[in-house]
């Protein structure tokens, strides 16, 4: 009885904090840049998963050559520069300022846009699904190989964006009255309900969309591990082979990004942090700071804004690549830019 006595741990909690959240990054290609600012949840919240806008703020990306522009807020909390606006220029640093509704104000530290290396092939491997980890599922495993640049410090970022077609059926979205079900098709369907049956009355603009799929953690890189500036078979990513994915094809598409040593530090602890979700002998990583701070107060703030050279490759991925026939989509009943990170709008690059 004695042995399994316990003392008690008091853990004094400080008090939650709505900690501001900043996501952004300018590249050497032509905008728009996209700059997120949030406001940080406690743990335990009921709907934790959603993101709480800081709407209203004014701002700012600038440059060490005075080039600035005033960013939009084109959604809640989500602000953007025009497409003709500032653009990142090697061997140019860049940072951005903010100042809330209620007057405070943050800014990150500058950060240089390095030279960048290019993409010069990316494979791929179909995988079965074993039901375990994160990616349980059938699908493809993306490699990609690079290049550095000769006598430079290559820190460098494999990005991966992988955008697929869908097709959605909101004709088939119903309703109950009383005791019966009856057809309640949204507007965009090009279906209305007349007597209680489906009529086409004009064509469909929210049935094809193209959504965009992201790493799920950073691939990141260093020289040290390479031989004369090349990166050989670097993981990039994880795309699951269903009948949504591969109802048409899929685009893959790698950027290579060149990083400074502290941003190639917060990705090194964001993809340690990553690694360590799915082990239970999680090694210490490290808080995730960023390079933003307070000015004129002490408040913390989260995230990091970031400029880097950029270089992309894509390849397709057809439904004849998977090992066995892919069923078609029939059982998505609402427009089919309802889902995260889609559009109605076909990109350029799909053929």
């Amino acid at each position: 009885m004695l042995g399994a006595c316990v003392d008690p741990a008091n853990i004094d909690v400080p008090p939650f904090e709505y900690q501001l959240v900043v996501d952004g990054f300018i590249t050497t290609e032509p905008g728009p840049y996209t700059v997120k600012i949030y406001r940080s949840r406690p743990l335990g919240s009921a709907d934790l998963d959603r993101l709480v806008p800081e709407k209203f703020a004014k701002v700012w990306i600038k440059d060490d050559a005075g080039n600035e522009e005033l960013l939009t807020e084109v959604d809640n909390g989500v602000y953007q520069t025009s497409p003709d606006g500032i653009q990142g220029v090697t061997g140019r640093s860049y940072h951005v300022e903010i100042t809330t509704n209620k007057g405070k104000r943050f800014e990150s530290e500058p950060d240089l846009i390095k030279p960048v290396g290019e993409v010069t092939a990316i494979n791929y491997e179909f995988v079965p699904g074993d039901g375990t980890g994160i990616n349980g599922g059938d699908g493809f495993r993306i490699f990609a190989d690079a290049i550095g640049v000769p006598d430079v410090e290559d820190l460098v970022r494999l990005r991966m964006v992988a955008t697929y077609k869908i097709e959605t059926f909101p004709e088939r979205r119903t309703k109950r009255i009383g005791e019966n079900v009856v057809p309640d098709p949204f507007p965009c369907s090009g279906y209305i309900n007349q007597d209680n049956r489906l009529v086409k009355v004009d064509e469909c603009t929210c049935c094809y969309c193209w959504v965009n799929l992201f790493d799920e953690k950073p691939s990141i890189t260093d020289e040290k591990f390479t031989t004369n500036d090349i990166f050989r078979d670097q993981e990039v990513g994880f795309i699951s082979a269903n009948r949504r994915t591969f109802y048409d094809k899929v685009n893959v598409e790698i950027q290579e990004l060149s990083l400074t040593p502290s941003t190639f530090q917060f990705w090194k602890l964001v993809k340690a942090q990553k690694d360590g979700m799915s082990n239970i002998f999680q090694p210490p990583s490290g808080k995730l700071k960023g390079n933003l701070k307070a000015i004129g107060s002490d408040e913390e703030v989260l995230g990091i804004f970031w400029a880097a050279g950029i270089n992309r490759k894509s390849i397709f991925i057809y439904p004849n690549d998977v090992p066995y026939i892919m069923q078609r989509i029939d059982t998505v009943s609402v427009p089919c830019q309802y889902g995260q990170n889609s559009t109605n709008q076909q990109p350029s690059f799909w053929q």
